[in-house]
């Protein structure tokens, strides 16, 4: 065979080989599970933000299924448990732990450590530390809320001779200035029980800020009876005083009502909650200040928030990486998220254009910590929320319901991690 022929010949190979991998070449679909949206304006920005995704990458195609909160989490874990996930979800950051341990989901320190976009300093710090789970890294954070900021109503403040562009700042301020506001009728602010995470999030900003904790630092025994924590409830029993009765059987919602009434002239909500106030009470002249401290202390409260997390079993996991580098970064992470994004420069660039006071929240969420990790979470809020219950309706003064409330947690931790 001359060398003119065998030129030819490989030639030939060489185009049938590359014409054969592109008639061939796979696409990929990614299932990507997330939180039913009603705001059509978001639906939009989601669909678009899918196109750019699919000229970035036209071999992934991307199916969305989404679902109710209040079916969601068990959606996922029956799915997980029987080995077909999707290849991505977003997760509670309070589920992160759950899935993690029960290895469910893949640790992506190794993505992280090869990536350009996705890096620790990008997001907000307590955002970033929900997804750890024993010094691995099991999720990105995709959204933050922060319970709690103090909004007030500038009539309460008038009608109390005070003046409302000095709202409170300390614990004592606070309390000083609700028994200034409280009446038969109206009262300074709403507690509240209830049946869900929230006042959790509420008593924790309280022991944060008072520079406690619910668990030590690696997680492993309950410090709820400590001083920080017992000052911190002691605190919040005393905020009775100046709020209507019923705060046991009453939810984070009902209390909101009270304050969107003008019943209560402050009260302690999350960022999102001002489309609320704006639509309930559009005569309302409000505003929003930090989260109160003890004179010694500093105000900080507790996030909450989703995390986008791969399957182990997911049959694309790089595909499913790219995807989540792209959802996460700054361009697209402030046009697709309902709540704060999680990734800073796009946090600042979505309060700034759709809430008020950005700068306040924008401050109190880069100091904001995640709620205790633990893959039982769900039984140790049930047990802090009981003795938050106890020491409101009076039945365990605050010392003893913490000290129980130690116990019981510090056996939960025990059973779980085999150490009893």
């Amino acid at each position: 065979m001359t060398k003119k022929w065998i030129f030819f010949s490989l030639l030939i190979i060489m185009l049938v080989a590359l014409l054969s991998g592109s008639a061939f070449t796979q696409k990929i679909t990614l299932n990507v599970w997330l939180m039913v949206q009603a705001d059509v304006n978001l639906l939009k920005a989601q669909e678009d933000a899918l196109v750019e995704f699919k000229k970035l990458y036209p071999d992934i195609d991307v199916k969305f299924t989404v679902f109710p909160y209040n079916e969601y989490r068990d959606k996922l874990l029956i799915a997980a448990a029987a080995g077909n996930p999707p290849d991505i979800s977003v997760v509670d950051q309070i589920w992160n732990p759950e899935f993690s341990a029960a290895g469910f989901i893949l640790p992506l320190d190794d993505y992280v450590a090869q990536s350009e976009s996705v890096n620790k300093e990008f997001y907000l710090p307590g955002a970033w530390d929900s997804a750890l789970y024993q010094g691995k890294l099991y999720g990105i954070p995709f959204d933050v809320g922060d319970w709690a900021f103090n909004y007030y109503n500038k009539a309460f403040f008038t009608d109390a001779g005070l003046d409302p562009e000095k709202p409170p700042v300390t614990w004592d301020e606070f309390y000083e200035t609700g028994k200034k506001m409280t009446s038969s009728e109206k009262w300074g602010t709403a507690l509240w029980v209830g049946q869900g995470d929230a006042v959790q999030c509420v008593v924790d900003a309280l022991i944060f800020s008072n520079g406690g904790s619910v668990l030590n630092e690696d997680f492993s025994q309950c410090v709820l009876d400590q001083a920080p924590a017992i000052e911190a409830l002691e605190y919040y029993k005393k905020l009775q005083e100046i709020n209507p009765p019923g705060e046991v059987s009453r939810t984070e919602e009902d209390s909101f009502q009270l304050f969107t009434a003008g019943k209560v002239g402050m009260f302690w909500y999350g960022e999102w909650g001002q489309d609320t106030v704006n639509a309930r009470a559009p005569e309302m002249d409000w505003a929003l200040t930090y989260f109160p401290k003890p004179a010694d202390g500093e105000s900080i409260t507790t996030l909450g928030g989703w995390n986008m997390v791969i399957y182990k079993n997911a049959p694309n996991k790089d595909a499913a990486w790219k995807f989540i580098e792209y959802w996460t970064s700054k361009e697209v992470n402030e046009k697709v998220s309902s709540l704060t994004p999680a990734n800073i420069e796009a946090a600042k660039a979505f309060l700034n254009e759709k809430r008020r006071f950005p700068d306040i929240i924008f401050e109190q969420l880069v100091l904001a910590l995640y709620r205790p990790i633990f893959p039982k979470y769900p039984d140790l809020a049930e047990i802090q929320r009981n003795a938050t219950t106890a020491i409101l309706t009076g039945t365990e003064d605050v010392e003893s319901a913490l000290k129980t409330a130690t116990e019981e947690i510090n056996a939960l931790l025990a059973d779980y991690y085999g150490t009893n």
